[in-house]
C-alpha cells in the first residue's frame, strides 16, 4: 500500500461508528463501550454530530458519582439516570473526509486526542478516525506483506 501524508481521511477512517443521542443514557455508552470495545462514542441529533463521549468522560462520571468502579457495579440503575448530553464534550474538533493523514496528525499531536470525528460540511457524520486506525496505516506501510485485513 502506497500511502503519503496527503491521503484523504475518508480512506482511513472507521465507517459507521456506533452512535449515541443526547437524550440517551449513560448506561447505553456502557454498554457501547463494553460490546465493541471502543473507547469514544460520537453523540448524533437529527443525523448531525453534537458531541462526543469518550470512555474518559465515562470514568470521570463513574468516579464522581460512584467513587470506584465496585460501587457502580452495585448502583447499575443510577446509569439510567444520567443522560449523555450532561457528560459529553460538544462541539468538538472535527475533520472532513477530504483532510489528510498529515492534518489528523498535526490534531491528534496537538490536543492529545485519541479519536476524532468525521463530519461533512452540513455536519453529518461520516464516520471517526482514531489512532487505532492510523497505527493499521502505519503496519500498512511498515509491513506491507502482512494480511492485516484478517484480524
Amino acid at each position: 500500500m502506497n500511502m503519503e501524508n496527503t491521503t484523504s481521511i475518508s480512506r482511513v477512517m472507521t465507517r459507521k461508528p456506533a452512535t449515541v443521542s443526547p437524550k440517551d443514557h449513560l448506561e447505553t455508552v456502557q454498554d457501547i463501550f463494553e460490546k465493541f470495545g471502543f473507547h469514544h462514542v460520537p453523540v448524533v441529533e437529527d443525523e448531525k454530530l453534537v458531541g462526543i463521549v469518550s470512555y474518559t468522560d465515562y470514568l470521570r462520571v463513574i468516579q464522581e458519582v460512584y467513587g470506584s468502579r465496585d460501587e457502580e457495579m452495585r448502583n447499575q440503575h443510577l446509569l439510567q439516570t444520567i443522560l449523555v448530553k450532561q457528560v459529553m464534550t460538544a462541539h468538538p474538533v472535527c475533520l472532513s473526509p477530504s483532510d489528510t493523514v498529515e492534518d489528523a496528525l498535526r490534531i491528534f499531536k496537538t490536543n492529545h486526542f485519541h479519536a476524532i470525528p468525521v463530519i461533512e460540511n452540513d455536519g453529518r457524520l461520516m464516520g471517526i478516525l482514531s489512532t487505532h486506525d492510523l497505527i493499521k496505516v502505519l503496519e500498512r506501510l511498515l509491513a506491507p506483506e502482512i494480511d492485516f485485513a484478517s484480524e
